[in-house]
């Protein structure tokens, strides 16, 4: 195809064929990613020591601490993204440029906060990978925050009044952990999931139980504390996550009543712990390590998110893995650990089920049923651990994962280097 004389005569297809060839070369040449480090806050439980610290002050203990233990100059970083999913107090809504501000970081660094509900924090870490692959950065810190306990009550019309009656009153917690749309609570999808597979009531105890007791075994080896830092503000002094039950027993797990469901599976100890806490990460280039004399935790290779039918949420960690293993030429013998968040035991022994996953490769520091989920910031924690897992077991290859409100699931696959 040529264009008309007058304007000059282009060969298109010749064009068209540079492109191409121009963009396969690119991509044969992507840009390597990595995770430098991360630090997390103790995950405090609801109404607990750090209920009453916000989700930003949150993030910027957590940061400020990463950016000193990694020796990192601030000025360095070039952009900032933060997970979070319920903005509690109103400067949350500013959360990415306030954590920029805050942290020392260049007055020209900018932020952003995102909400893929529970996947919020793995997708952080994707999008920065993004834009250094992209090359628009060569560090990004990402952060994720969340403080249940001040989660606020939303009261509608008053602005304007009411003609006749009262105000409603809205728990955005209560709201933020049930489907508007298919009006099914989180709960609810994990029992739908527990009928499909069959999960019986002692598996999903059992389940619960050892998350606890794998969770008890990483403290007392000294595997998780590297990952925290401690909080001490005025008579607060949070060193540890205060959701894990150190005395319990399968019998304890046994004696819940059902939560969502009469005769169902899901009970507080077979949910994930409602908690307060953050955690950050910075995610650079291999120029970036190079320039800055940095030794990585982890490569990070690739993600997916996908969509799954909504009352049936918790198992989207599942077609995401496999999707991201066949993008990646694998099969999941190759993949040495798992970390799937534990919205619900039953809905994490699901998708084990039909990903027919070793359990000695799953979780193996116990999960969010022993240690707490805050939203925004789970998708960081379990990656951060993740790659420190693979570094004590001299592991290669490992996949963060975690399911997803309203209907989708998020997988990341990081490689130990």
């Amino acid at each position: 195809m040529k264009a008309n004389a007058n304007y000059g005569i282009i060969d298109y297809d010749t064009n068209l064929m540079r492109l191409i060839k121009g963009r396969q070369k690119m991509i044969s040449h992507q840009r390597r990613v990595f995770i430098v480090n991360g630090r997390r806050t103790p995950f405090g439980k609801f109404g607990g020591e750090l209920s009453l610290i916000k989700p930003v002050d949150l993030a910027v203990y957590a940061t400020n601490a990463l950016i000193q233990d990694s020796k990192i100059n601030p000025d360095t970083i070039d952009q900032v993204i933060f997970s979070n999913v319920i903005p509690s107090t109103p400067d949350t809504l500013y959360a990415g440029r306030h954590l920029a501000l805050r942290c020392g970081l260049k007055i020209t660094t900018p932020g952003i906060v995102i909400n893929r509900l529970c996947g919020s924090g793995i997708q952080s870490i994707l999008d920065a990978a993004r834009l250094i692959r992209c090359n628009e950065a060569h560090s990004v810190l990402v952060a994720g925050a969340e403080n249940l306990s001040m989660a606020p009550h939303l009261v509608y019309g008053s602005r304007f009044g009411t003609k006749y009656g009262p105000l409603k009153s809205q728990d955005l917690l209560l709201d933020t952990l049930t489907d508007s749309l298919c009006q099914t609570p989180m709960g609810i999808t994990a029992e739908n999931l527990a009928e499909e597979f069959k999960i019986t009531r002692i598996e999903s105890d059992e389940f619960s139980f050892q998350s606890h007791q794998k969770a008890n075994s990483a403290y007392q080896k000294n595997l998780i504390q590297p990952e925290l830092i401690s909080i001490k503000i005025d008579k607060i002094n949070c060193h540890k996550d205060e959701h894990l039950r150190h005395e319990i027993s399968l019998d304890d797990m046994s004696r819940l009543k059902p939560t969502f469901k009469k005769d169902g599976l899901v009970t507080a100890g077979s949910a994930s712990g409602i908690v307060d806490g953050a955690a950050a990460m910075i995610i650079a280039s291999e120029d970036y390590l190079i320039r800055n004399q940095l030794e990585p935790l982890a490569e990070i290779i690739g993600g997916e998110v996908v969509g799954v039918e909504p009352t049936k949420m918790g198992i989207g960690p599942v077609p995401a893995i496999k999707r991201l293993l066949e993008r990646n030429n694998l099969n999941l013998d190759r993949i040495d650990l798992f970390e799937i968040n534990e919205a619900f035991a039953p809905q994490v022994i699901a998708c084990q089920k039909a990903l027919n996953i070793d359990p000695e490769k799953l979780n193996i520091w116990g999960g969010a049923v022993a240690l707490g989920h805050p939203l925004g910031a789970t998708g960081i924690k379990i990656s951060l651990t993740l790659a420190r897992q693979l570094k004590h077991n001299r592991g290669e290859l490992g996949i963060s994962s975690a399911c997803i409100g309203g209907g989708q699931g998020i997988a990341m696959l990081i490689k130990n280097v």
